[in-house]
């Protein structure tokens, strides 16, 4: 039966030997795992500050997805004119 190898001989022997080589290896991996949360973050933040920037621009009536407040006539409104 093999052994499980853990990483290839002239990988895990140069790692072994070096102080500093595991360390900038593991920055290196939370780099690159870290960007992609940083780039959509940005842009979903950018599309977040838009919007907030448009819809308080904007009047009530014109900004999509609400409704522009129903006024009630009053009674003067309503009485008929001689």
């Amino acid at each position: 039966m093999a052994a499980t190898a853990h990483a290839c001989p002239m990988c895990s022997q140069s790692i072994a030997e070096e102080d500093l080589l595991p360390h900038a290896y593991m920055y290196s991996i939370l780099f690159m795992l870290g960007m992609p949360a940083m780039v959509f973050g940005g842009i979903g933040t950018a599309i977040f500050l838009k919007y907030r920037k448009y819809a308080a621009a904007a009047p009530a009536s014109e900004v999509p997805g609400e409704v522009a407040p129903v006024v009630e006539p009053s009674e003067r409104e309503l009485a008929p004119q001689a």
